[in-house]
């Protein structure tokens, strides 16, 4: 048993001394992230800031090319209007509406016209640049280089950035947010450029350190009760400790206190990286649920209707900033946005023109599931409260009420169906279920009750940050001390000439 001890106290000791540094970085950075994540350009304002699409614009755009393959929409460029036509997470390319020919490079001047509008503030100066900087870490970005960025003349010292190839904006950054994300989510999330536009190997550092930090967790959590001292009734609480010397005992109290908020924290940010073996949580479908559910868009169903067609049903009181060609359920309709960037009006094509839909009734998520989900049992009911799984979401609006669509297969699968537009807004399976909680509870606290009370879900995360944080800024000092220690011993010693003097 002794060996035992011994063999566990080593491995915290040498662990320990070498990522505490790490554990005070994630601590520390974490206070920030509760407040700040990284800055993005916000999609509300940008969409905000589209130019109305009007009858005259209608009136003189073609339909879509059936060689468009992707999502198409529908909006105004420097006061033309065009569609984008996206093939990938970020990659477009943009054609005039008019004539269908693919839209040249935005220039330095356009770039500019739209960041003083955008921000309100005029220009400081522009560059242009052929590679993603600290802002932009995310290497799907390079299909959209290069980039104009701009340097605004405003107090918050905003920079915008514009895609050459699109003419769209793809980031903006203020001095508060730039410090915010220095302070938190870079440090914390190890966004440092060079690292994570290689994302094989940002994920394989993150994965690795974590799960070094899994091991220096779980061999103090078992070295603090190993060396967990029975206290006498009349002695102070923090007697349960054998150590004498203040930053032993504290890291051994704090360790004992807070040891297994540090594992759940590190356990669940090695899940933010990796997903949950299909070993140990299978995966049995091979195509998952939402691509079934949610369909490319078929351009050529769309043929029946022309445009004029189109704003003949889509004008109305409020004016129009985009359109996007959608196939839903094997139907042809139209997204039509108007003041919410989020929540379009759903128009069906036909032969004699585009009417209103109303919302998606039970029967049509019944009917379609029947189709796509063939000799699988089903159950669909109206969710009108959010559950452990659908939930708020500070970049999404998640709408209530909600067709909740639970598959009776392998995978435990659940949808859940936006009743406005018919596509799928969240899906879950056993994997993601159990990747849910060990990642986004156990890191963020993300459980229904507090994320119904978000500053007390806040308090919480503060709380238990402080204790992680007097855990990590012991373990450090130790370490360093630890060096200081090895360090000595391994220096040569030094040995002193005497004097002697000898009697003639």
């Amino acid at each position: 048993m002794s060996r035992f001890k011994n063999i566990i106290l080593q491995i915290h000791n040498l662990s320990g001394t070498f990522l505490s540094l790490m554990f005070v970085i994630w601590f520390l950075s974490g206070f920030v992230l509760i407040f700040a994540g990284f800055p993005h350009a916000s999609k509300e304002e940008r969409f905000m800031h589209l130019s109305f699409l009007t009858k005259s614009d209608f009136d003189s755009i073609q339909a879509p090319s059936e060689d468009f393959s992707g999502k198409i929409e529908l909006e105004k460029m420097n006061g033309n209007p065009v569609y984008r036509v996206y093939s990938g997470r970020k990659s477009q390319k943009v054609y005039s509406a008019i004539s269908l020919i693919r839209c040249e490079n935005t220039t330095e001047k356009e770039a500019v016209n739209l960041a003083e509008d955008f921000t309100g503030a005029k220009l400081k100066s522009v560059e242009k640049i052929e590679e993603l900087d600290q802002w932009i870490p995310w290497s799907y970005y390079r299909a959209l280089l290069p980039i104009y960025k701009c340097y605004l003349n405003d107090e918050d010292r905003t920079r915008i950035y514009i895609s050459e190839k699109t003419g769209s904006i793809i980031q903006e950054t203020t001095i508060k947010t730039r410090w915010a994300a220095r302070l938190g989510a870079i440090p914390h999330w190890i966004y440092f450029k060079s690292l994570r536009l290689q994302k094989g190997l940002w994920v394989k550092v993150v994965a690795w350190i974590s799960f070094f930090g899994i091991l220096v967790s779980i061999s103090g959590l078992i070295a603090g009760f190993i060396r967990l001292k029975k206290r006498k009734k009349s002695s102070k609480w923090t007697e349960c400790s054998p150590y004498k010397k203040f930053w032993y005992k504290w890291h051994h109290i704090t360790g004992f206190l807070f040891g297994f908020f540090v594992f759940t924290f590190i356990l669940s940010g090695f899940f933010s990286v990796v997903d949950i073996p299909k070993s140990l949580v299978p995966v049995h479908a091979k195509v998952s649920a939402v691509k079934v559910w949610n369909q490319k868009t078929d351009v050529k169903q769309h043929a029946a209707t022309s445009l004029s067609h189109l704003w003949n049903a889509v004008e109305g009181k409020k004016p129009i900033r985009k359109v996007v060609w959608k196939t839903v359920m094997n139907q042809a309709c139209f997204w039509v946005y108007r003041d919410h960037y989020q929540l379009p009006d759903v128009y069906v094509a036909g032969t004699d023109g585009a009417f209103a839909k109303s919302n998606y009734s039970k029967k049509e998520i019944s009917s379609w599931c029947k189709s796509v989900f063939a000799d699988t049992g089903y159950d669909v009911k109206e969710l009108n409260e959010f559950d452990a799984y659908y939930q708020k979401s500070g970049m999404w609006k998640r709408p209530l009420p909600v067709w909740q669509l639970t598959l009776h297969d392998a995978d435990h699968t659940s949808m859940y169906i936006h009743p406005k537009t018919g596509e799928v807004i969240k899906s879950y399976n056993s994997n993601d279920r159990s990747r849910r909680w060990l990642y986004r509870s156990l890191h963020t606290l993300d459980f229904p009750f507090l994320k119904q009370h978000e500053w007390l879900r806040k308090l919480l995360l503060l709380f238990l940050s402080l204790g992680g944080t007097a855990v990590s800024i012991s373990g450090l000092v130790l370490g360093l001390k630890w060096i200081k220690r090895k360090t000595k011993k391994s220096l040569p010693v030094r040995t002193k000439l005497v004097k002697m003097k000898f009697n003639d």
